[in-house]
């Protein structure tokens, strides 16, 4: 088993402000992403990564 000693570091920019879509205009992440990403492992943090990647290219 391998331990990762860096977890993915927050996509926070320090812009944090939820626009009407209720997306932080920041880093594209929902409320519910915010408050989980210390809470989840770097699978988890990969996938909200991915996700917001494609609401920043939607735009």
């Amino acid at each position: 088993m391998s331990i990762n000693p860096t977890p993915i570091s927050s996509p926070c920019i320090g812009k944090c402000m939820l626009g009407p879509d209720k997306i932080c205009i920041g880093c594209y992440r929902t409320i519910n992403e915010i408050t989980v990403w210390s809470q989840v492992d770097d699978e988890t943090r990969k996938v909200i990564l991915d996700t917001i990647e494609n609401r920043r290219n939607r735009r």
